[in-house]
């Protein structure tokens, strides 16, 4: 029997069979041995990692380009012909939720029943042979209204219902007749914050409301999108370069740590160099869109860097209690599939 939600599934007759097998070849208590089931079903869990241990952070290697910088996070081992050969998850079949939007391999609704639509959830089916990765903050627009993901996820390949937490972008908009959906980017860092840490929708909308003052861009419906889609704040060849320089290396990265100015937009980091890689995109418009106009070069040191890492790569333990207020650990399938973690220091020009 295969059990599926958004974020889990499992195969519960392999289980049974391995239960029943150990049954036969061991004298050992019933219940012991349900307890041995228990600790073997849940380990990759516990033992799913992402720190120094497994990482090689590549402080002196940044990609740079105008105010934008990114330092590289590698599976250590990776691209230099030892270590860890295979960083991959899903050996490449996986695809973006805005790939499988634009080429119609998704469907995403407004999740109804007799009370009416969750404003809270939409109802996602994967009509492609991939695996789709949807990441916090990926935006769609229409429905009733535009939401954001809450989480990131993967949605298996198969056309069952997946149930998808959102945050609503756009308070001011409730339609009686739900639009179709289309992918509208991932938004900056501000608001993904707030979805990846508070997970409260007010939140969100102050946020959002910020954003929109920043901008001038206020609008009757308090759409966040208003602000996001004016190209004024949008330089494009930010995209053009950093994609030209992914095509230009081995492309197996964990993951980058992204910076301007003075202060650092965020970290993220993946299980797999395919997540990664399918994620790429959006993060680079993510952080494209964290830009302000009274940010300069990046000029955060090494140290400064390093410092930062630190606070959630050292080891789990210190990883755990540093993302419980400044970030947040995404699973599939008891398998770490990304890790965000922000900056708990604040500049100058971010108290101004």
């Amino acid at each position: 029997m295969l059990i599926t939600t958004v974020n889990f599934t499992y195969n519960i007759t392999e289980d049974i069979t391995l239960y029943h097998y150990m049954m036969r070849k061991t004298k050992l208590h019933t219940h012991y041995l349900f307890f041995l089931l228990l600790v073997f079903l849940f380990h990759n869990k516990a033992n799913a990692q992402l720190t120094y241990n497994e990482l090689s952070v590549q402080y002196d290697s940044p990609w740079t380009f105008k105010k934008l910088q990114l330092i590289p996070v590698r599976f250590k081992g990776a691209g230099s012909g030892g270590g860890n050969a295979n960083t991959t998850m899903f050996n490449g079949n996986i695809i973006s939720f805005s790939e499988a939007m634009n080429k119609h391999k998704i469907t995403v609704k407004e999740n109804t029943s007799a009370g009416g639509s969750d404003v809270s959830t939409l109802l996602i089916k994967n009509r492609s042979n991939s695996n789709i990765m949807l990441m916090s903050g990926e935006m769609v627009e229409g429905g009733k209204q535009d939401r954001a993901v809450g989480e990131t996820v993967i949605i298996p390949k198969g056309k069952n219902k997946n149930y998808l937490p959102v945050f609503c972008v756009e308070k001011g908009r409730w339609d009686d007749k739900a639009k179709s959906f289309r992918h509208a980017g991932t938004a900056d860092a501000g608001v993904r914050k707030q979805i990846d840490v508070s997970k409260r929708q007010n939140k969100v909308w102050k946020q959002v409301d910020e954003a929109l003052d920043e901008t001038n861009k206020k609008n009757p419906t308090s759409a966040y999108l208003k602000a996001y889609n004016d190209s004024t704040f949008f330089d494009s060849s930010y995209l053009h370069f950093f994609i030209n320089k992914m095509k230009d290396s081995d492309s197996s990265y964990a993951g980058f740590i992204a910076i301007t100015g003075n202060r650092i937009i965020d970290a993220d980091i993946f299980g797999g160099s395919d997540l990664c890689l399918t994620a790429y995109i959006q993060n680079i418009n993510s952080y494209v869109h964290s830009l302000k106009p009274t940010d300069n070069i990046p000029s955060k040191t090494h140290d400064e860097i390093r410092a930062f890492t630190d606070k959630f790569l050292m080891d789990k333990t210190t990883q755990k209690k540093y993302l419980a207020s400044n970030g947040r650990m995404y699973y599939y399938n008891s398998r770490l599939i990304q890790l965000i973690a922000y900056d708990d220091t604040v500049t100058r020009s971010e108290k101004k």
